[in-house]
């Protein structure tokens, strides 16, 4: 007797082949080809292999990116294309090319699925098809059927590789009605034209349809790029609280701070369990700029509802504006991880101690950190009930102070 096995099961193990998060379900993107072979088991495996491996099309470099935008532009509709059309992005010359992708093709010799069941990934393989399947399904809506929602099935957001994927495809189409050919090496970035405004357009048009079908983010990723002013960019997601307002994993690289972004963010998600902040330093302990980005970084925590984790990661001369926040969610809080974090001028450590349900307390590769900093934690020292100790690799340890030797045992240390 052949056991069939439930959805969930099957989607489990797919996850599973992708090395998953459990906390964000982000995935590995080198492990995606483990799931094109499920493409290939029955309809059943096809139908939950391809949302998975559409959860995060912009988690790749800027030319991968385009071509899942040109995989999202085949549901544009003949207006919304028109519109784009009217600003200077023919992005009707993207979509011409309606040959066969190598999977349509595989399938059909095999016999084994029919061709709405196969997915588009030239933006994973890098293959020079166009890959549209079509259905039987239709909807009035949409310029082109599929049986697989595309758009809908995204899940986490790289906004900044997004955003230079959109720019790519409007330099690319740019080139082609000025008749310059396309040479895949050339190095976009060094392109002395500005296409930031027509991105955007493309952008609001994309963000536009992954809305209206759908779509919900569980995840976000930003990295700014540019010391410059460029708070529009960010400024117009304020038009998609739908889209957003189920993000729990927020992830910030803070090279080139935005304040701006960080009250769009406050104003926009209210549900984060998950938040790391990396990259933000300064040479200077007292600036006035330090103060202001802690206080729209104090709107973003303090508009969420309960955060479960918290990770600073490469931080300097801010770390003090951080400690006074994490008190505010003492009762939710049980991993807090500090990794290459200078804490000179820090308080102590009164808001970590008062987390009753702290289960990991990471520090790793840590400076300044002082014994009278630590006090509130030796004085309190209740892990919570789900605790088990931890312990860093050997070869990653470095000396510690003696007198912080005595830390609690729920706290995992590799400092110098």
């Amino acid at each position: 007797m052949v056991v069939k096995l439930n959805s969930d099961v099957i989607r489990q193990i797919l996850l599973s082949l992708v090395d998953s998060d459990p906390k964000t379900d982000e995935y590995k993107t080198y492990a995606l080809s483990y799931l094109y072979p499920c493409l290939f088991v029955n309809r059943e495996w096809c139908g939950i292999a391809i949302p998975i491996l559409w959860q995060q099309p912009f988690s790749f470099d800027h030319i991968r990116g385009a071509k899942a935008i040109i995989s999202y532009s085949r549901f544009l509709s003949f207006q919304q294309r028109q519109y784009l059309v009217d600003n200077g992005i023919n992005i009707n010359l993207l979509l011409q090319n309606d040959s066969k992708s190598q999977y349509e093709e595989e399938e059909e010799d095999n016999n084994h699925l029919n061709r709405g069941n196969v997915m588009s990934l030239e933006f994973i393989t890098n293959s020079s098809n166009s890959s549209s399947s079509s259905s039987s399904s239709s909807s009035s809506s949409l310029s082109y059927h599929s049986k697989f929602n595309y758009p809908r099935y995204l899940r986490r957001l790289y906004y900044e590789n997004f955003f230079k994927s959109a720019e790519f495809i409007c330099k690319y189409l740019a080139d082609e009605l000025s008749g310059d050919e396309y040479n895949e090496e050339d190095d976009y970035e060094d392109d002395p034209r500005d296409f930031s405004d027509q991105a955007k357009i493309l952008v609001k048009s994309l963000l536009t349809l992954t809305q209206n079908q759908g779509a919900r983010l569980n995840g976000l990723w930003f990295s700014p790029d540019s010391p410059y002013n460029d708070n529009d960019k960010y400024e117009l997601l304020l038009n998609y609280g739908k889209l957003m307002e189920d993000v729990n994993s927020l992830d910030i690289c803070c090279l080139f701070r935005k304040t701006a972004l960080f009250s769009i963010l406050a104003r926009m998600c209210h549900q984060v369990k998950h938040l790391r902040i990396h990259m933000i330093w300064s040479r200077h302990y007292e600036e006035k700029h330090i103060d202001k980005t802690g206080q729209v970084i104090d709107e973003l925590i303090s508009a969420q509802k309960s955060l479960i984790s918290f990770h600073l990661e490469s931080c300097k001369a801010y770390t003090r504006i951080f400690f006074p926040l994490l008190g505010m969610h003492s009762e939710s809080l049980k991993h807090i991880k500090f990794d290459q974090v200078d804490f000179r001028g820090c308080p102590d450590w009164a808001p970590i101690s008062d987390c009753k349900n702290l289960e990991l307390l990471e520090i790793i590769q840590c400076t300044n950190m002082e014994a009278d900093m630590v006090k509130p934690l030796i004085s309190n020292n209740s892990p919570g009930k789900n605790f088990e100790p931890t312990q860093i690799s050997e070869k990653y340890r470095q000396p510690i102070q003696p007198s912080l030797i005595i830390l609690p045992r729920y706290c995992l240390i590799d400092a110098y």
